[in-house]
């Protein structure tokens, strides 16, 4: 649980004088359990500067870019020199990611004990809630400081990014979903996908996966574009789907540590999700917006436009219900239900995102302090994965091209350029566009394409997460 929107001023005061509380923040990824590809995240947990307030320590894999931790500090307000960052010794493999044996390093837990001093560690709370940051703060004798410390202990962060648990979770709570099924096996999920191709497609989700890369969709008829998917395939009947369940079943499970989930395809559909932060008071909502993909996500709008209240209303109260549900489990922490509005308006909820996720600190950060009130009123956020055909060559070089060009962020206007992430060790930096309307802030976007743009393949982006 990090500081999120209206929320700061409170957590200031609740932690006493920075001078003698800090707050430990752990900039992970996905546990071991669930994902094997963590090694580039690196950078992308870097956005944990965001969240910082003067005094805290900060744990990260390896060491910030300090361009990009001058750059945030400067629009957050917070004073750079008060912050103490704290990385691990590498073991191979491991460099870019925070693994458990890394925090659990007596080398490591000597060096952050020693840079939290005399101080009370009055909060410890991290990106994704791993089972090893709950050992770490056993180990440091912080736990009552860590929110849900007991749920996490138990390995309570894999069923809260579940998408076969958020299934389990949204039928008893009555949250309305696409037809399907958790897959238990491959027989399962055979006879729950020939079911359901009766009635279209049927996309197959692996259990962890995001950003549309765990998704595959299936298909009787046509062929046609995937959005939010890797790929379409098309299935003549029960011989087809078996032998896609053959051939792709290891990858769907990651070789047995999680149960695929099968269900309804609703074509030209919207995509959006909604927030909420889950603590021991209740389940407040804290932002919304659009997820656009194209295929794989590629970006969002904060807050949403266009949508109808009585739509916004029910993806709020649907989000709200699985927060109660998951509040009563003792989660504590930011909770992301992802929705699909049809083209009939129906509200179907597809997942669930126990994390800190990629939108957090945009609307939370970015939007409600450095935007300030007018965001969501006068201002909306356009945020972008870096497209592919772009490149720079470093954070700075970006940041300098944004500043020659007059469209880096303006405190004054309230309008610009935000870069939200570290250089990505490649050609991009994630970045958000803030501006009167969406039609400017897609302006912007396509005069950026002329600063970065090196070859006409331009759409897309090089999201992983």
């Amino acid at each position: 649980m990090l500081v999120l929107p209206a929320a700061r001023e409170r957590v200031r005061a609740s932690d006493g004088d920075p001078g003698r509380t800090t707050r430990v923040l752990v900039g992970n990824d996905f546990s071991e359990d669930v994902r094997t590809d963590r090694g580039w995240t690196g950078w992308w947990v870097q956005r944990i500067a965001w969240f910082a307030e003067e005094g805290d320590t900060l744990v990260l894999p390896t060491h910030p870019e300090e361009a990009f931790l001058a750059y945030v500090t400067a629009l957050t307000g917070v004073r750079r020199e008060t912050l103490s960052i704290v990385v691990p010794p590498t073991r191979e493999g491991s460099e870019g990611t925070l693994s458990p044996a890394r925090l659990a390093d007596p080398e490591f837990v000597a060096s952050l004990a020693a840079a939290i001093g005399d101080r009370e560690v009055s909060h410890l709370s991290a990106l994704w809630p791993d089972a090893a940051v709950a050992r770490l703060a056993r180990t440091l004798g912080v736990r009552s400081a860590m929110p849900g410390y007991g749920f996490v202990d138990q390995a309570g962060g894999v069923l809260v990014n579940s998408k076969a648990v958020f299934r389990t979770i949204a039928g008893g709570a009555g949250v309305p979903m696409p037809e399907g099924a958790v897959c238990t096996s491959p027989e399962v999920a055979e006879e729950a996908i020939l079911e359901l191709l009766d009635g279209g497609p049927v996309v197959v989700k692996h259990d962890y996966m995001s950003g549309g890369r765990g998704n595959e969709i299936l298909t009787t008829g046509e062929q046609f574009r995937p959005i939010g998917a890797r790929r379409v395939i098309r299935v003549a009947g029960r011989e087809d789907v078996r032998a896609y369940l053959r051939e792709r079943w290891d990858w769907l499970t990651s070789g047995g540590r999680g149960r695929p989930v099968a269900e309804r395809y609703v074509r030209d559909s919207s995509a959006y999700f909604s927030e909420f932060l889950v603590t021991d008071e209740g389940v407040e909502f804290t932002g919304d917006g659009e997820l656009l993909s194209a295929p794989y996500a590629v970006g969002q709008i904060m807050p949403s436009q266009g949508l109808e209240p009585e739509v916004l209303g029910r993806i709020v109260e649907g989000g709200r219900r699985l927060g109660e549900a998951l509040r009563a489990l003792g989660y504590r922490g930011v909770l992301g239900p992802d929705t699909i509005v049809t083209p009939e308006r129906e509200v179907l909820f597809t997942e669930y995102n126990g994390r800190v996720t990629g939108s957090t600190h945009i609307h939370g950060r970015i939007g409600r302090f450095a935007v300030g009130d007018g965001f969501g009123k006068d201002r909306v956020i356009l945020e972008r994965v870096w497209p592919e055909g772009w490149s720079t060559p470093s954070f700075s070089a970006a940041l300098d091209t944004l500043r020659q060009a007059g469209l880096a962020y303006d405190p004054a206007t309230r309008t610009g350029v935000v870069l939200t992430n570290a250089f990505d060790n490649n050609n991009g930096v994630m970045y958000c566009v803030v501006a009167a309307d969406l039609s400017s802030a897609w302006s912007c976007d396509r005069t950026l394409k002329t600063l970065f743009a090196v070859s006409e393949q331009s759409v897309g982006g090089s999201d992983r997460i």
